[in-house]
């Protein structure tokens, strides 16, 4: 794919891309941030390095996917409710050094994410990683492909809080019919076909979803575990090393991340942007499965 304004280099086969050429403190025209969107369609994961980016523009970076969102688990930038601060203190687990896919317990999970490094641990760590589950699921084969396309999988965050304590305290009855109430479960297709793609891709992860609809619980189990696992090739994979203000851009429908938890007792900073949203659609079953649109 050829660009005008931004130059690709390819980091895997699998998924993501290095974009060059491009400051994205002083974007002024709209064609750069739709060849930005179009790149990201294409590769799932972008990375920009030394982008010292005001909160004006990192703000219209995010407005360029969507509507950024006011996320009701994390702090703000003083003035701008859309950019969140994803801060560990290094002392306990954030909870997010599993491989998972955000806010899929919402009918309409977040679309794509935008986050820059503030500030990072004094001895390393830190990386984030990131899986094509375009690729995951082309893997599996024309006749697992087939049966997966027929099942709904159910989303549940009061679930998935209970199951994993780092997610927050112990709630009370009231606090936990309240959660079930704002947040009651929400069903989507195991295999989704990507808003913007048309590619199969698969749509279960291991924090959020509860469980397969239709089929023996202990069948949902295992068929859940394998997949968790199977999404794990290091083939579908790639590992990012953060520098101070590296940018990444990734399309959370097509990709699932993994953020290493082997920085303590240093303490890391993000900020972060969720932008648009989509219902996720079933994936059409045809002769050949695994092939993109």
């Amino acid at each position: 794919m050829e660009f005008k304004h931004l130059r690709l280099e390819s980091v895997t086969p699998a998924l993501g891309a290095v974009v060059h050429g491009v400051d994205l403190d002083t974007v002024t025209q709209p064609a750069v941030y739709e060849e930005i969107k179009q790149a990201l369609w294409d590769r799932q994961v972008l990375f920009f390095r030394k982008q010292k980016l005001s909160p004006d523009s990192f703000r219209r970076l995010g407005e360029a996917f969507g509507t950024p969102e006011v996320h009701e688990y994390f702090a703000h930038v003083e003035g701008f409710p859309q950019i969140q601060k994803v801060a560990s203190d290094g002392t306990a687990s954030p909870y997010t050094d599993r491989w998972h896919a955000d806010v899929t317990f919402r009918a309409r999970p977040s679309m794509v994410e935008v986050l820059r490094a503030v500030e990072l641990p004094e001895n390393g760590g830190g990386d984030t990683l990131w899986a094509s589950m375009g690729a995951a699921f082309d893997g599996l084969g024309p006749a697992l492909q087939g049966c997966l396309i027929q099942l709904t999988a159910v989303h549940d965050l009061p679930w998935s809080f209970r199951k994993n304590p780092y997610l927050g305290k112990q709630n009370t009855p009231e606090e936990e019919l309240e959660l079930i109430r704002k947040h009651p479960p929400t069903r989507h297709p195991v295999v989704i076909s990507h808003p913007v793609t048309g590619r199969h891709t698969l749509f279960v992860n291991a924090i959020w979803t509860k469980r397969i609809e239709n089929i023996d619980p202990r069948l949902s189990d295992h068929l859940l575990a394998m997949l968790a696992d199977w999404v794990q090739k290091p083939e579908f994979q790639l590992r990012f090393h953060w520098e101070k203000d590296s940018v990444a851009i990734w399309d959370n429908f097509a990709t699932q991340h993994y953020a290493a938890f082997d920085y303590a007792p240093q303490p890391r900073l993000m900020h972060r942007m969720t932008c648009g949203s989509a219902a996720p659609g079933a994936a059409a079953r045809s002769g050949r499965e695994g092939s993109a649109a």
